[in-house]
C-alpha cells in the first residue's frame, strides 16, 4: 500500500468521521424540536482498499407508523369535539336547574292545588305561573341548543381557517422538497416538517394521502377532492345551507367553483361537530319540539272542553301550534330552486307526529320523493295515494299536486304541507320540513288570567273540577311516542347519556392508541442524549484516529524523500 493511498483513506476516514459528528450534533441540537427525526449517518466501505464514504443521512422514521398516527389524531380528534358538546347537552337535560321533567312535575302539582279547590284564585293563578315557568324552562332549553349550534359554526369557520393555513403550508413545502430533489440536496427536515403540518392537519379533518416519487406528498379529503397537489392548495370556505341558513356548511373551492362537501368529511374536529350536530343536536331540537308541541296541542284540547270561573267557554291555554308563523317556519326552502314558494306545515295528527325533518325532492317536473331523515324512510310519489284537489288530501300518505300551476299539497305522518309555487316545479327543486324542530322554542303561554283556566264541566258548572282532573289525567297519558310526555323526555336523557358515555369510552380508546403510537415514534424517531452522547465519543475516536492515519502517512513519505 502506497503512503499516497494510506494518506486518501485517511482523508476519506476524516471527512466521513466529521459528517457523522456533524449529524450527531444536529441530533442532539434539536433534541427538543417538535416533530425532528433523529438521522443517521450512513457510511459504507469504498471498493479497492479506498477508505470510507458517507452512503447517505438517514432519517429514522416510518411512513406506516406516521400515517397511522395521522388516522389516529383524526379519530381522537373527532372523538374529543363529539364528546365535548354531548356531555354539555347531557348535563343540561339531566340537571334539576334546566329540566323539563322537574319542571313538568311542579306544573302539574300546581294544577292538583286547582283540583282541590278550583274555585281559589290564588290556586289557579299559582297554576298558571308554573305553566309560564315551564314555558320558559322549554325556551332556555330551546336557546341553549340553539347555542351550541352557534358554538359549532364558530368552530367549524376557526377549523376551516386552520385547514387552509395548514394547506397552503404543505403545498409550499411540497415546492421546497421537489426543488431540494431536483439539486440533490437533503430533504430530511422538509420531511420532518410535512409531516409535522400534516398531522396538525389531521386534528381537523380526515384525509388521505398520495405519496409522490419525488417525496412530495397530496392530499384528499371527502370522496377524493383535492385539498394539496403538488404547489397547488385548494380552498375551504364556510357557507350558508342551502335549506338552513343557521347552519354553516363547508365547501371546497377549486379555481371558481365551490362544491359543498359537508357530508363527505369525516375525522378530526369538523367530523366530530358534524357529526354531533347532525347525530345529536338536530335531534334533540326535533325531541323537544314534539314533547312541547303535543303538549300544548293536548293541553289545549282539554282547556277548550271546559268552562272558567266566569261560565265562559275555555280559551286556549297555550299558543296554536299552527299559528300562521309556525306553520311557515316549518318549510324551508332551497336556495337554488328555480322559483320562489309560498308553504306552510300544519299538524293535523300529533298522535301520528314524528321527531324528525324530511326532505322533498323533486326528480321531475311531475314526481317527487319524500324522505324522513331521522331513518331514511323514503315515498315516491307513485307510492302515494293522489286526490284529486286540496280538500280531500285528509289522510296520511295522501297528496294533491298540479304540476301545471307548481301547487302541491301532501300529508304524512300527522303533518300537511301546502306548497305553492311562483313556476312550475323543476327537476332538482329541494325542500326539508322540520316540523317539529322550532316547538320547543315557539311553545308560549296564550292565558293571562287565573280566572280564564277551564276546569269545570259544561255540565257540574264552574264550581266542579271535572275538566281539571282531565288535564291532571294528562301527565301520565301514553300521547308522545307511546309514552307519556315526561317518559318521552326521560328516553332523550337516556339516549344522550347512552351517546355521550359511548363518546367518552371512544375518546379515551382512541387517545390510549394514538399514545401507544406517538411512544413508539419516539423510541423509533426521537432523539436519547445518551445515545448521542456514546455516539460523540465514538465518533470522535474516530476521528482522532483518522488524523493520525493521515500523519503516519505523512512520517511514510517524508521518509521515503528522505532516502531518495
Amino acid at each position: 500500500m502506497s503512503s499516497f493511498n494510506l494518506l486518501n483513506i485517511g482523508t476519506q476516514a476524516l471527512q466521513s468521521n466529521t459528517s457523522a459528528l456533524s449529524v450527531i450534533g444536529q441530533n442532539i441540537a434539536n433534541v427538543n424540536t417538535p416533530g425532528y427525526s433523529m438521522q443517521r449517518a450512513d457510511l459504507v466501505a469504498r471498493d479497492n482498499l479506498s477508505g470510507v464514504q458517507v452512503r447517505d443521512v438517514q432519517r429514522m422514521a416510518n411512513d406506516f407508523l406516521t400515517g397511522q398516527i395521522m388516522s389516529d389524531t383524526s379519530a381522537y380528534n373527532s372523538a374529543l369535539a363529539f364528546e365535548q358538546l354531548a356531555n354539555q347537552l347531557d348535563n343540561m337535560l339531566a340537571s334539576d336547574v334546566s329540566s323539563i321533567s322537574k319542571s313538568m312535575d311542579d306544573y302539574f302539582a300546581a294544577l292538583q292545588g286547582a283540583v282541590d279547590d278550583p274555585s281559589n284564585l290564588a290556586n289557579r293563578e299559582l297554576f298558571l305561573a308554573q305553566a309560564d315557568a315551564l314555558v320558559r324552562r322549554f325556551q332556555d332549553l330551546d336557546a341553549s341548543l340553539t347555542r351550541q349550534q352557534d358554538t359549532i359554526n364558530g368552530q367549524v369557520e376557526s377549523s376551516v381557517a386552520q385547514v387552509n393555513s395548514l394547506g397552503q403550508g404543505l403545498a409550499q413545502i411540497n415546492d421546497q422538497i421537489r426543488l431540494a430533489t431536483a439539486s440533490g440536496a437533503s430533504t430530511n427536515e422538509l420531511l420532518d416538517e410535512r409531516d409535522r403540518l400534516m398531522e396538525s392537519l389531521a386534528g381537523y379533518v380526515g384525509f388521505t394521502t398520495v405519496p409522490q416519487p419525488n417525496g412530495e406528498m397530496n392530499l384528499f379529503i371527502g370522496n377524493g377532492e383535492p385539498l394539496v397537489v403538488g404547489g397547488s392548495a385548494s380552498r375551504l370556505l364556510t357557507i350558508q345551507d342551502s335549506l338552513d341558513p343557521s347552519q354553516h356548511n363547508i365547501a371546497l373551492q377549486v379555481g371558481s367553483t365551490l362544491s359543498d362537501i359537508s357530508g363527505q368529511l369525516s375525522g378530526g374536529q369538523i367530523g366530530g361537530l358534524l357529526d354531533y350536530r347532525a347525530d345529536v343536536l338536530d335531534k334533540t331540537k326535533d325531541e323537544m319540539g314534539l314533547i312541547a308541541m303535543v303538549f300544548a296541542s293536548s293541553m289545549n284540547a282539554q282547556q277548550l272542553q271546559g268552562l272558567d270561573l266566569d261560565g265562559n267557554a275555555g280559551q286556549r291555554l297555550f299558543a296554536d301550534i299552527n299559528a300562521s308563523a309556525a306553520a311557515t317556519d316549518r318549510v324551508l326552502v332551497d336556495s337554488g330552486n328555480a322559483g320562489n314558494a309560498t308553504s306552510r306545515v300544519d299538524i293535523v295528527d300529533t298522535g301520528a307526529l314524528k321527531a324528525s325533518a324530511y326532505e322533498l325532492v323533486f326528480n321531475t317536473d311531475s314526481s317527487f320523493t319524500v324522505t324522513r331523515l331521522s331513518d331514511g324512510v323514503r315515498w315516491n310519489s307513485n307510492q302515494l295515494s293522489s286526490q284529486s284537489g286540496a280538500a280531500g288530501v285528509d289522510a296520511n300518505q295522501e297528496f294533491y299536486f298540479d304540476a301545471s300551476s307548481g301547487s302541491l299539497t301532501l300529508q304524512v305522518d300527522g303533518f300537511r304541507l301546502d306548497l305553492d309555487s311562483s313556476a312550475r316545479f323543476v327537476k332538482g327543486d329541494k325542500f326539508e320540513i322540520q316540523p317539529t324542530r322550532s316547538g320547543a322554542s315557539e311553545f308560549a303561554l296564550e292565558l293571562s288570567s287565573g280566572r280564564g283556566l277551564a276546569l269545570a264541566d259544561s255540565a257540574g258548572g264552574v264550581s266542579n273540577n271535572r275538566n281539571a282532573l282531565a288535564m291532571s289525567d294528562l301527565q301520565f297519558a301514553k300521547l308522545v311516542g307511546g309514552g307519556s310526555y315526561q317518559e318521552q323526555y326521560g328516553r332523550q336523557i337516556e339516549r344522550v347519556g347512552s351517546l355521550t358515555a359511548t363518546a367518552q369510552i371512544t375518546t379515551q380508546s382512541s387517545k390510549a392508541v394514538l399514545d401507544a403510537n406517538l411512544q413508539t415514534k419516539s423510541s423509533l424517531s426521537g432523539v436519547n442524549l445518551d445515545e448521542e452522547a456514546a455516539r460523540l465519543v465514538q465518533f470522535q475516536q474516530a476521528y482522532q484516529a483518522s488524523a493520525r492515519l493521515i500523519a503516519a502517512s505523512q512520517t511514510i513519505f517524508d521518509s521515503l524523500l528522505a532516502a531518495i
